[in-house]
């Protein structure tokens, strides 16, 4: 079997059943690779904590105790899901609050933050929504309860993007926040 295509240069180039088998496992390869990566191991990483990095380097440790003494906001939400929508009352402080603690320069240096949960959940938020007023915020109480770790202790903390009506980039579990440019 061969199958015709147009090139960029509109010339027919003709592909055999094995070059197409071919770029079909080279594809499932780089998808695998790519979910590896993405999904690698959390070493180092626990809930309750939030290791606060720039590519390599490590910029800050923050704990549950450390996101209590910034300011705070309650705020009722109601998160539209696959489940149905669910109900809460988060306790929470700015993301922004957090970074400006850590270094007032992070969020002229930085486009984008990738965050992560211990379950591997990578979500990511652009600098201008941190900036946004009332935006992006790391809760760490539900309707004055602490939120529970994958393993059903207390002291998790979550990601919530008040713009994201839907929770979808939501990270729950949280524990790595990685600036990037």
């Amino acid at each position: 079997m061969m199958t015709e295509i147009n090139s960029a240069s509109g010339s027919k180039q003709v592909l055999s059943k094995n070059q197409i088998l071919g770029l079909g496992i080279l594809s499932l390869i780089l998808v695998v690779v790519l979910f590896a990566f993405l999904n690698r191991p959390t070493e180092g990483l626990q809930e309750g904590k939030i290791v606060l990095t720039a590519g390599d380097n490590k910029l800050a440790v923050l704990t549950l105790d450390d996101l209590k003494k910034l300011p705070a906001v309650q705020k009722k939400m109601t998160i539209h899901t696959s489940r149905g929508n669910e109900e809460h009352e988060y306790t929470m402080t700015s993301l922004l609050d957090v970074l400006n603690g850590a270094d007032p320069k992070l969020t002229a240096g930085y486009a984008r933050i990738v965050t992560k949960g211990i379950d591997n959940y990578t979500s990511g938020v652009n600098m201008a929504e941190v900036l946004e007023p009332d935006n992006v915020y790391i809760a760490y109480l539900d309707h004055s309860q602490l939120l529970k770790t994958k393993s059903g202790q207390d002291g998790s903390l979550q990601i919530v993007i008040c713009n994201d009506p839907n929770g979808q980039r939501f990270t729950k579990f949280l524990v790595s926040i990685d600036l990037q440019n």
